[in-house]
């Protein structure tokens, strides 16, 4: 599927007005020159939920949420960028030439080349598991052999096996023409201290995980012994791959999880991997950390059903407990299902078969059941104290949940579990509630606030709302000044696009980062604009002093730093030269 052309999607977006778009998901009423309505996204009793139809943007004061309305349909259909464009494409009737192709931004550029690297380094593993003669290699396929995993899931999961050299996959790679930078930031390979690289994987099982469109995106590696160091050792963070946001196995499984309505999700490769050997066909592992908002929402594309089934140890079973808000915060059925002890699916599925796990995945228990015996075997549930813990811990989980309806019946449950009249549950629900701490309102003026950060914002909200500010203060900064990497990449997209036309419009710009946080950013200052800009000369030049203040105190540090280190190693001359640099710097 070629890449939609920026023409298109501007066309596509200025053809489906966000009014009407919203307007089929939920009930606006107009606010002003604006529309409210109750989010879509959380739950809540009065609307925050704001729409600008002048602007082409939706904010939501509660949770947060914003952007415009491809940005609506990406959260609402759970549906990825070019996904939602094409599905407004559909309802406003415009056809998306498929084999469009439009030239790829250096960014875009590099996630190709890494992914394309990545699929060379799957073979080059896969390949060298398959028909290498070497004796490791053959204890690889031993071991796998003695876990059950035959040829076919060899060759479905590609897994495959790092020689144990040096620089073995280097070689491969650059004989492609590959350069050392590139694989370093594809996270294959490691620098030397004293220049060069080396292979990251070496003498391993390899376990590649690829993304939700079968792109091998990192790998896993396991080691054959405990003399290897850690059992196992992964990817780095790539422009390609973030833990959090993968699951391993869902590229092959995401069909059947639709299809059966519920997903059983698992820590590791081989928790992952045993249990589809036996046709459980419905499952993925969460690469061993707790789920993440961004995998959740990922499985909610395909089932708002879970089954969490985590290793017996303390560190998996604590990682289910801080799941667990989390996928009610997003709308889920959550199950648990527990092991025998020391039990991990794998071990647990050749020890009594597919048919006990079966079982006991029948027997999952309640997110309620759950917590509650997890929190007695932490608590006292007969002593006052432990009593009110385990109180105080449902309730936050509970009172997450959106029904009333449910909240009423779970507080009813806890209460006869810990012998605790209703009363008392339903008092400590609402003190618990009226305990949080409430949003600040802050002041608005012209002066920027100490605040971190915030002279960033209203500078970029400047720069949204008036144009010739951005171009002004490109002669004056430049987005290395800003602290963040998000509002980096915002403020470098403004640059570029006021460079090229100073009358751009703010759905280019949103059009420009996909991404939910980048979205609900720049919402939020549009919408926040005229609360915030009083006086604007005053206001960016405050901003700019600010940044050009920060700038300052980073470079006088980073000078003290060498100073030291030249101090340190005995070089005078060096330490001469850095002590007249600093003194100029205190002088501009």
């Amino acid at each position: 599927m070629g890449l939609i052309a920026e023409d298109i999607i501007r066309g596509i977006i200025d053809r489906s007005d966000i009014i009407s778009v919203i307007g089929r998901y939920a009930a606006l009423k107009k606010y002003g020159s604006n529309f409210k309505a109750l989010c879509p996204f959380h739950h809540e009793k009065t609307p925050s939920f704001v729409i600008n139809p002048d602007k082409q943007i939706f904010h939501c004061f509660g949770c947060g949420a914003g952007g415009n309305v491809v940005g609506f349909i990406m959260r609402q259909e759970r549906l990825e960028f070019p996904q939602a464009v094409r599905f407004l494409a559909e309802q406003a009737g415009i056809d998306i030439p498929e084999d469009q192709q439009t030239s790829s931004s250096p960014s875009k550029q590099l996630r190709e080349e890494i992914c394309k690297i990545n699929e060379w380094a799957s073979q080059f593993f896969h390949e060298i598991l398959l028909t290498n003669r070497e004796e490791t290699v053959k204890a690889a396929r031993d071991y796998l052999k003695g876990r059950s995993v035959d040829l076919e899931i060899v060759r479905k999961f590609r897994l495959g096996y790092a020689p144990d050299e040096w620089e073995a996959l280097i070689g491969v790679l650059k004989h492609k023409g590959i350069s050392l930078e590139v694989m370093h930031q594809a996270g294959l390979v490691i620098p030397r201290e004293k220049g060069g690289y080396y292979d990251r994987f070496r003498g391993r099982i390899i376990f590649p995980i690829f993304d939700i469109n079968n792109r091998p995106v990192a790998f896993g590696a396991r080691a054959l012994s405990t003399s290897e160091g850690a059992k196992y050792i992964n990817s780095p963070e790539t422009p390609v791959y973030t833990k959090g946001r993968h699951l391993f196995g869902l590229n092959l499984t995401k069909t059947s999880v639709g299809e059966l309505d519920h997903i059983v999700i698992v820590e590791g490769y081989m928790d992952m991997i045993m249990p589809f050997v036996h046709g459980v066909k419905n499952i993925a592992a969460s690469l061993g950390t707790a789920l993440t908002v961004d995998q959740i929402r990922l499985i909610r594309r395909y089932s708002s059903n879970v089954i969490m089934l985590f290793d017996t140890d303390p560190a998996g079973q604590a990682a289910i407990i801080r799941s667990l808000d989390l996928l009610i915060d997003e709308g889920m059925n959550v199950k648990v299902v527990t092991l025998v002890q020391d039990q991990d699916p794998d071990s647990f599925i050749r020890s009594f078969g597919l048919d006990a796990f079966n079982e006991r995945l029948k027997r999952a228990q309640t997110l309620f059941d759950y917590k509650f015996n997890w929190l007695c075997g932490q608590f006292d549930p007969k002593s006052i104290d432990g009593k009110t813990k385990i109180c105080q811990e449902m309730l936050t989980t509970i009172v997450r949940f959106k029904s009333e309806v449910t909240k009423f019946e779970l507080m009813r449950l806890l209460a006869k579990q810990l012998n605790v009249p209703e009363e008392i549950i339903t008092k400590q629900a609402q003190n618990q509630n009226s305990s949080k701490p409430k949003p600040v309102i802050k002041q608005t003026a012209a002066k920027v606030s100490e605040a971190p950060k915030s002279y960033e914002e209203l500078l970029i909200t400047l720069f949204l709302e008036d144009h010739n500010w951005a171009q002004k203060a490109r002669e004056l900064i430049s987005p290395i000044d800003f602290t963040e990497g998000l509002v980096r990449d915002i403020v470098q997209k403004i640059w570029q696009m006021t460079q090229e036309n100073l009358e751009w419009e703010t759905s280019r710009l949103l059009s420009q980062f996909p991404q939910e946080a980048a979205q609900s950013f720049i919402a939020k200052l549009l919408t926040d604009a005229n609360a915030r800009i009083k006086e604007p000369q005053r206001l960016f030049h405050d901003c700019i002093g600010r940044i050009h203040k920060e700038r300052l105190k980073i470079q006088k540090k980073e000078l003290m730093d060498k100073i030291k280190e030249a101090e340190n190693c005995g070089d005078a001359v060096t330490v001469e030269e850095l002590r007249a640099k600093f003194q100029e710097l205190i002088k501009t």
